[in-house]
C-alpha cells in the first residue's frame, strides 16, 4: 500500500476555504500554492522543491 504524502497546509480550512482567499483544493491546488506552509513537520522534504526554489534564488 502506497504512503499518503500529502501534507494539509496551515491556512487550510476545508474544500473550497483558504485563510490566504486562495481557491483550496488540498488535493493539488495548496501543494503548488506559493503561500504554501505545511501544518506539520515534514516528514518527506520535497528535494525537486528545494532544488527548484534554490536555482530560483540564485537567478535573483
Amino acid at each position: 500500500m502506497a504512503k499518503y504524502r500529502e501534507i494539509p497546509c496551515k491556512y487550510y480550512i476545508a474544500l473550497g476555504q483558504c485563510t490566504k482567499g486562495r481557491e483550496a483544493c488540498h488535493k493539488t491546488y495548496c501543494q503548488h500554492c506559493a503561500k504554501y506552509e505545511p501544518r506539520a513537520r515534514v516528514h518527506q522534504v520535497n528535494k525537486k522543491k528545494q532544488y527548484l526554489t534554490k536555482i530560483r534564488k540564485e537567478e535573483y
